[in-house]
C-alpha cells in the first residue's frame, strides 16, 4: 500500500472516530399536558433505536441521543407525538389527549374491545391498581376490587389462596370460574402479582359464551406485562413484613379457674370431672391461682406417689397458646424485572421470591415460593410476529406435627391442653397425659413438635410454555395461533418416627400412633396441552363498523397419582422409600379428558351509538357419552350510547356519557374438575378392587366392587343469563357509575335420581333433573380528579363497589319436601332453627314447664341424678306448633315442627371502598372491604364460640368467658347454665340452631393501607436512577363485626358448620422500596 493510500485511510479512521463521538449528545426536556401539568412515566425514545428513557415525577427526561434524529413520545391516554431534534436545544413537549386512546381498552375473550363499545358485563382492573399492594397472592388483591367477584379465605396458612366465585351460586354441585393466564388455564394464586398487566372479569353469558363449557361459572382473564420498546430497564422491589393473628389470642391461663369451668361442665353431663382431680388437687391449684410465674415454694409440677407409682402432677398456670404459637411471623418478598428492545425484537424477564414463617413457635412451619417468567417477541417479517411466554412456579410448605400441618395442628391443640397441665416435665421430656384420665394433652402435639420427628412437606411445581404467532394478512384481517404446554406436579411427603414422653420420672413411653417409623409419599402429574387458532376481522364502511372473530380451541389433560408408604426406615433423617425395611403399600390412578370447541364473535356498531354483539361456541367433551357430548352455547347483546346523539351535545360537559346494555346467553357446565373417576367418566359404570375384612391364609381377600349404576342420558348442566346494564359518566368522565342487574337460570343440574327400593342394592344414579335461579346486582361508582396544591398537582380518586345475589331452587325431585334435602322454593343458605323465649329463672319454673324439651335435650336426659332435670339457667324453647313438645316435626316444609327460618348463610351486600391520592412524591391509598349481612350459627365444633359448652376440655377459653356463663349470681348472662357437650352433639339445645345465638357475621375491615414517598428527580438523577420509592403498608389492620366473639374472624366463616378451629388470618405490617434503573 503506498503512502497516499495509508494517509487517506488514517484520515478516514480519524473522521470515523470523531463522527462516532459526535453521534450522541445529551437530550433533555420536559413533557407536560395542555394544562402545563408535568406527565410522569412518558416513554421517550429515539425512533428506530433502543435509546430512550421515561419522564420523572416532574415530567423531566434526559438521555443520550443522535442529533438530527426523530424523538418519539408515547403515553397512555395521549396521542403519540414525533419531534425532530436539532441536536442542541432542549425539547419541551406538550402532549394532547387522544379521544381514542383515552377510552379504556378491555381484554375480552380472544381479543380486546374499547370499553365504551362493550355490551356485556365485563369489569377490568389495570396494573396501576394492582402493583402497589405488597402481597404475594393475587386473590388477596382482587378481593373487593370488582363487584360480584367474590373471594373467600377459609385459612390463613401461608401459601393458601382464596377461592373465587363470580355472581354467586351457579350450581349446587359447585364449581369456580375459568382462569386464563395469557390465554392458558391456570391458578390465579400461582402467578406473581407484579407480573400482571390487567385482570378482566367476564360475568354474564354474553361475555363468557365464547368459552362455552369452560365459562359456565364466569371467566377471569389475566394478562401479564410485556416488554416495551426502548432502552433496557431494570426494576426491583421488595417487602419485609411481620404478621400476627387478626383475632384475639387473650385466653384464660389461670389453671384453677380453667379446670373448674371444664370440670363443672363435664360433671353436669357425665357425673364425673374431666381432670379427675381430687379435693387436694383443687387446693393445690387454688394455692397457685394468682402465680403469674412459678414460685419456688409452690412448684407447678409435683411428684406424688399414686397407686404405688411416682408420677408427675400438674398444678400450673401455663400459657399454651404462646407456648405453641409465636405472636409474630416474619415474611419477605423480592421482585425483579428486566425489559427492553426495539421495533424488531423485545424481551421481558421477571422473577420473584416469597418466604413466610408460619405461626408454630417450635419447629416453625415455613412457606417458600419462586416464580420466573420470560417473554420474547420477534417481528420476523413486516406481517409476521412470533413470541414465546414461559413461566415456572414452585412452592413448598414444610411443617412439623400432625399430617397435613396447618389446620390439622390447630384442631389437635385446641383440646385437652389445659393451663394446669405442663408442656414439659422438669427433666425436659414432653408431656402426653396425666394418668388421672385417659385423654392426651393437646392430643400429643407438643411432644411431636418438641422432638421434631413428625413432619412433612407439600410441594407444587408448574411449568407453562406458550408459543404464539400473529400474521397480519392485510389491514383488516389478522391470524393468530398458539400452542401451550403445562406440566403441573405435586410431591407431598409425611414422616413419623418414634416419639417419646414421660409421665413417671425417669421412664420414657412412646406416643400412641407415633410409636413406629413410617414414610408416606404422594406424587401427582398433570400435563395439559392447549391449542388455539383464530382470526380477527375489522372493517369500517362510513359509519358502519364491523368486527368478527372465529377459531377453534383444543385441550387435552391427563392426571395421574402415585402413593407409596414404607415402614421401618434405616435412617431417621433421610426420607427415601428405598430405605424402608418393613411393610409397604402402594396405590394410584390415572384419568384423562379432552375438550374441543369452535367459537365465534361478531360485532357491529353504527357511529359508535348502536351496538350489537353475538357470541357462540360449539363444544364437545369426553366427559359424556357419544350421544351427549356436544352442545352449542350462543349469546346476544345490544347497547345504545345515547350520549353520542346530537341532541345530547348541550349537556355533554356535565352528563358526558350514557350507555344502556342488555344481553342474553347460554352456557354449559361439564361437571366439576376433581380427581374422582366419576368426574372424568360419569357415563361409564366403574369398578374398583377392594380388600375384604375376611382373612384367608393370613391375607385379606381381594374382590371387585359391583359396577355402579349410571344414567345413560347424562349431559351438560346449562345456564341462561339475562343481564341489563347502564354506564354513566359525568363532568368529563370524572365521575363514572356502572350498574348491572341479572337473572341466571341453571337447569339440568345433576341430582340424585328417584329413590328406589332397598332391594335395588346399589346407589341411585345421578340425572339431569334440577333447576336453580339466581338474581343479583352490582354497582360501581368512581371519582377521579386533579387540582393544584401549593403549585403541585394533587390527584385523587375514590371507587366504591357494591354487589348482592340470592339463589333459589326452582326444580328438585323431593316430593315430601324434606328440609334435610333441597326443595322447590328453597333459598340457598337457609338456616332453620328454634325460637327461645328466655332462660328459666328458677328450678320451680323449669320443673313446672309443661312443654316437653326432651327431643332437643339428649345430653341432659343422659346426665346422672339431678342434672337430668330442667333447672334454673336452662333455655326455655317456644312451642310454635302448639303440640306441647319441642321437636323438628316430620322435618318437612309442611311440618317443620317448632322450627322456622331464622337466617341465611349467604353473604349479602358485599362492598369495597378504595381511596387514594398522589402529591409531590407522596402516594397514599387505603382499601376498606366487608359484607353487609351474613347469618352464622355456631354449630358443631365451634369451640372458640362455645368453649366448655361444646367440649368440656377445651384448651383456649376466652379470658372473660366466665362473665357470660349463667349462675344464680349472674342471671343476665349471655350463655345458659353450663353443661358440657350441649353445643357439640346433635339433638341438644345449643347444637340445634336457635334464634338466641344466631350471629350476624357481617363485617367491615380495613383491608389495606399504603403510604409511599418517591424521591424527586433532582436526587434520583444523582443516584443514576429513574425511580426510587419507599413505603410502609398494612394488611388486615382491623375490623368490626356484631358477632358475640372476638376470637373468630368473620371472613373465615364458610357455611353454618364452620368451627373457627382453623389457621388464623394474619394482620401484616410491612415496609419496602421500589427501584427502577
Amino acid at each position: 500500500m503506498n503512502k497516499l493510500s495509508k494517509f487517506k485511510l488514517f484520515v478516514w479512521f480519524l473522521c470515523s472516530v470523531f463522527a462516532a463521538h459526535a453521534q450522541d449528545a445529551t437530550l433533555s426536556g420536559v413533557v407536560t399536558d395542555v394544562n402545563n401539568n408535568p406527565l410522569i412515566g412518558v416513554n421517550v425514545v429515539q425512533k428506530g433505536t433502543a435509546k430512550g428513557t421515561i419522564t420523572n415525577y416532574d415530567g423531566e427526561f434526559s438521555f443520550q441521543a443522535a442529533p438530527h434524529s426523530t424523538i418519539v413520545f408515547t403515553y397512555i391516554g395521549f396521542a403519540k407525538q414525533e419531534v425532530a431534534w436539532d441536536g442542541s436545544s432542549r425539547l419541551n413537549v406538550t402532549l394532547h389527549e387522544d379521544s381514542e386512546l383515552l377510552e379504556e381498552v378491555v381484554v375480552v375473550g380472544y381479543g380486546t374491545q374499547r370499553k365504551v363499545n362493550l355490551t356485556g358485563a365485563v369489569s377490568q382492573i389495570s396494573a396501576s391498581e394492582l402493583e402497589d399492594r405488597p402481597v404475594a397472592n393475587m386473590s388477596q388483591i382482587l378481593q373487593g376490587t370488582i363487584p360480584n367477584l367474590n373471594v373467600h379465605f377459609s385459612s390463613g396458612q401461608p401459601g393458601v389462596g382464596g377461592s373465587l366465585n363470580i355472581r354467586g351460586t351457579t350450581s349446587i354441585n359447585g364449581g369456580g370460574p375459568l382462569v386464563l393466564i395469557d390465554g392458558v388455564p391456570g391458578d390465579i394464586n400461582r402467578i406473581n402479582p407484579y407480573d400482571v398487566e390487567s385482570v378482566s372479569v367476564l360475568k354474564d353469558a354474553s361475555a363468557s359464551a365464547i368459552y362455552g363449557a369452560r365459562g359456565a361459572f364466569g371467566v377471569i382473564l389475566v394478562t401479564t406485562k410485556s416488554a416495551k420498546e426502548g432502552k433496557m430497564t431494570i426494576s426491583y422491589n421488595n417487602n419485609f413484613g411481620w404478621s400476627s393473628p387478626t383475632v384475639s389470642t387473650d385466653f384464660l391461663t389461670n389453671g384453677y379457674e380453667h379446670v373448674k369451668l371444664n370440670d363443672e361442665a363435664f360433671l353436669r353431663s357425665t357425673g364425673n370431672t374431666y381432670t379427675r382431680y381430687s379435693e387436694e388437687d383443687y387446693r393445690e391449684l387454688e394455692a397457685r391461682r394468682y402465680d403469674k410465674t412459678e414460685h419456688p415454694d409452690r412448684p407447678w409440677i409435683v411428684v406424688k406417689n399414686v397407686k404405688g407409682k411416682d408420677i408427675y402432677n400438674y398444678y400450673g398456670n401455663y400459657d399454651w397458646w404462646n407456648t405453641i404459637f409465636t405472636p409474630s411471623q416474619a415474611s419477605q418478598q423480592h421482585n425483579i424485572n428486566l425489559s427492553g428492545g426495539n421495533e424488531k425484537l423485545n424481551f421481558m424477564l421477571s422473577g420473584s421470591y416469597y418466604h413466610k414463617d408460619g405461626i408454630m413457635k417450635i419447629n416453625t412451619d415455613k412457606f417458600n415460593s419462586y416464580t420466573l417468567r420470560s417473554k420474547i417477541s420477534a417481528q420476523l417479517l413486516p406481517w409476521l410476529n412470533v413470541s414465546n411466554n414461559t413461566q415456572y412456579y414452585y412452592s413448598g410448605y414444610k411443617y412439623q406435627g400432625r399430617e397435613g400441618g396447618g389446620n390439622s395442628n390447630f384442631v389437635n391443640i385446641t383440646v385437652h391442653a389445659l393451663p394446669a397441665y405442663a408442656p414439659v416435665n422438669p427433666d425436659g421430656t414432653p408431656t402426653y397425659n396425666t394418668l388421672k384420665n385417659n385423654y392426651s394433652i393437646g392430643d400429643g402435639l407438643y411432644a411431636l413438635l418438641l422432638e421434631g420427628k413428625a413432619g412433612g412437606k407439600n410441594s407444587i411445581y408448574e411449568l407453562v410454555n406458550t408459543t404464539s404467532l400473529k400474521a397480519k394478512i392485510n389491514d383488516n384481517i389478522s391470524l393468530f395461533g398458539d400452542y401451550s404446554y403445562t406440566l403441573y406436579s405435586t410431591d407431598n411427603w409425611y414422616r413419623t418416627t418414634v416419639t417419646r414422653y414421660s409421665i413417671e420420672p425417669g421412664i420414657l413411653q412412646e406416643v400412641p400412633n407415633y410409636n413406629s417409623d413410617q414414610l408416606k409419599q404422594t406424587r401427582t402429574l398433570k400435563p395439559m396441552n392447549v391449542f388455539n387458532i383464530y382470526t380477527n376481522y375489522n372493517q369500517s364502511f362510513s359509519n358502519h363498523n364491523v368486527a368478527a372473530t372465529a377459531g377453534i380451541n383444543y385441550e387435552y389433560t391427563k392426571y395421574s397419582r402415585l402413593f407409596g408408604s414404607r415402614r421401618n426406615l434405616l435412617s431417621e433423617t433421610l426420607n427415601d422409600l428405598n430405605l424402608g425395611t418393613g411393610d409397604q403399600e402402594t396405590s394410584g390412578g390415572s384419568y384423562e379428558y379432552t375438550l374441543f370447541g369452535a367459537f365465534f364473535r361478531a360485532n357491529y356498531d353504527y357511529a359508535g351509538k348502536y351496538l350489537f354483539e353475538m357470541n357462540g361456541r360449539y363444544d364437545g367433551t369426553s366427559r359424556f357419552g357419544s350421544g351427549s357430548r356436544y352442545g352449542f352455547f350462543p349469546s346476544f347483546s345490544v347497547g345504545y350510547r345515547i350520549s353520542e346523539e346530537s341532541f345530547w351535545e348541550p349537556i355533554k360537559n356535565i352528563f358526558t356519557n350514557m350507555k344502556i346494555r342488555a344481553s342474553y346467553g347460554t352456557l354449559g357446565n361439564q361437571l366439576p374438575s376433581n380427581t374422582n373417576p366419576s368426574s372424568f367418566y360419569p357415563y361409564i359404570s366403574l369398578m374398583s378392587p377392594s380388600l375384604s375384612n375376611w382373612i384367608t391364609d393370613g391375607q385379606k381377600i381381594q374382590y371387585i366392587n359391583s359396577p355402579r349404576p349410571i344414567s345413560p342420558d347424562l349431559t351438560w348442566e346449562k345456564s341462561t343469563t339475562t343481564n341489563l346494564g347502564i354506564d354513566l359518566g359525568f363532568v368529563n368522565n370524572k365521575l363514572n357509575i356502572s350498574g348491572d342487574a341479572y337473572k341466571r337460570r341453571t337447569f339440568d343440574m345433576l341430582i340424585p335420581g328417584k329413590v328406589l327400593p332397598a332391594v335395588f342394592g346399589a346407589s341411585v344414579p345421578t340425572e339431569n333433573a334440577g333447576d336453580l335461579e339466581t338474581k343479583g346486582f352490582e354497582l360501581s361508582i368512581s371519582w377521579r380528579d386533579q387540582f393544584h396544591l401549593m403549585n403541585k398537582p394533587f390527584s385523587y380518586s375514590a371507587t366504591f363497589g357494591l354487589s348482592d345475589y340470592v339463589a333459589k331452587i326452582t326444580k328438585y325431585d323431593n316430593p315430601t319436601n324434606l328440609l334435610s334435602n333441597y326443595y322447590v322454593g328453597q333459598t340457598l343458605g337457609e338456616i332453620w332453627g328454634y325460637s327461645i323465649e328466655g332462660i328459666f329463672k328458677s328450678d320451680e319454673e323449669a320443673q313446672s314447664f309443661d312443654i316437653d324439651q326432651s327431643l332437643i335435650n339428649r345430653q341432659r336426659l343422659n346426665s346422672p341424678g339431678v342434672w337430668s332435670r330442667l333447672q334454673a339457667g336452662d333455655l326455655k324453647f317456644k312451642d310454635l306448633d302448639g303440640d306441647k313438645k319441642i321437636s323438628p316435626g316430620k322435618n318437612t316444609l309442611d311440618d317443620p315442627g317448632d322450627r322456622r327460618i331464622i337466617g341465611n348463610t349467604t353473604p349479602r351486600y358485599r362492598f369495597g371502598l378504595n381511596l387514594g391520592f398522589n402529591w409531590n412524591g407522596i402516594d397514599f391509598s387505603t382499601f376498606i372491604q366487608g359484607i353487609g349481612k351474613r347469618d352464622w350459627y355456631p354449630g358443631n365444633n365451634a369451640d372458640k364460640f362455645w368453649g366448655p359448652y361444646s367440649r368440656p376440655y377445651y384448651s383456649f377459653i376466652p379470658r372473660n368467658f366466665e362473665e357470660d356463663v349463667w349462675t344464680p349470681e349472674n342471671r343476665d348472662a349471655y350463655f345458659p347454665l353450663l353443661r358440657g357437650y350441649t353445643a357439640l352433639n346433635a339433638d341438644n339445645d345449643l347444637r340445634e340452631a336457635n334464634d338466641r345465638y344466631i350471629q350476624n357475621a357481617g363485617y367491615i375491615r380495613l383491608k389495606n393501607l399504603i403510604l409511599g414517598y418517591s424521591l424527586p428527580a433532582s436526587i434520583t438523577r444523582k443516584m443514576n436512577l429513574e425511580k426510587f420509592r419507599i413505603y410502609v403498608s398494612g394488611e388486615n389492620l382491623g375490623y368490626y363485626t356484631p358477632m358475640h366473639t372476638k376470637y373468630i374472624d368473620p371472613e373465615q366463616l364458610d357455611g353454618d358448620e364452620t368451627n373457627g378451629r382453623t389457621y388464623p388470618m394474619s394482620k401484616v405490617v410491612s415496609f419496602g422500596f421500589d427501584i427502577t434503573l
